[in-house]
């Protein structure tokens, strides 16, 4: 894995490695997205279904996404995904060579120290360094606690939409105002 190590990030918790994933992190990357859905659907947020990470589920990630790890120790405790562009969340809005952000998880343990704030802001310096003009994500409406969290973070919120008879908020982060 530290072949892919890409940056650092400083917080008040302690000095954490990004890497970009690779396949042979394909179990962990699946094991981090159940454990994020079972948090969830613990906690009444329906977001994430336990049993849409599949095997198979997975290895489209990797064939499709960028996906980046959170490393404390040798040991990955957060992840992300970035994309160029998401038709299926932002239909009309869609545009090309944005970054899109999807799968944002912390393991339990490293939960509420602002890992993943420090996880968007190295996403949205990583989006400046590939070209793309801003960073973009969705967000589940019934979730309250998250959409505060990307509104204080400086994203706009930019339309709405509804998939599976659930609505959700389509948020951007202006990258080259950081």
């Amino acid at each position: 894995m530290n072949e892919y190590i890409l940056d650092e990030i400083c917080t008040p918790h302690g000095t954490f490695a990004i890497a970009l994933a690779s396949p042979s992190d394909k179990d962990t990357v699946r094991d981090m997205l159940i454990e994020a859905a079972e948090w969830m659907a613990g906690l009444g947020v329906r977001q994430w279904n336990p049993l849409q990470f599949t095997s198979a589920e997975i290895d489209r990630y990797f064939a499709e996404l960028e996906i980046y790890l959170l490393i404390r120790e040798e040991q990955p405790i957060g992840m992300f995904t970035l994309q160029s562009s998401d038709p299926e969340y932002w239909g009309p809005l869609n545009e090309e060579g944005c970054s899109y952000l999807h799968r944002l998880t912390v393991r339990s343990p490293w939960r509420g120290k602002q890992l993943s704030g420090a996880m968007i802001e190295w996403a949205a310096k990583r989006s400046k360094q590939l070209n793309r003009k801003a960073l973009r994500l969705d967000c589940w409406d019934g979730n309250t606690k998250l959409n505060r969290m990307y509104a204080s973070m400086g994203f706009v919120h930019k339309g709405t939409g509804e998939k599976q008879g659930r609505g959700y908020n389509l948020y951007e982060m202006n990258i080259n105002m950081r």
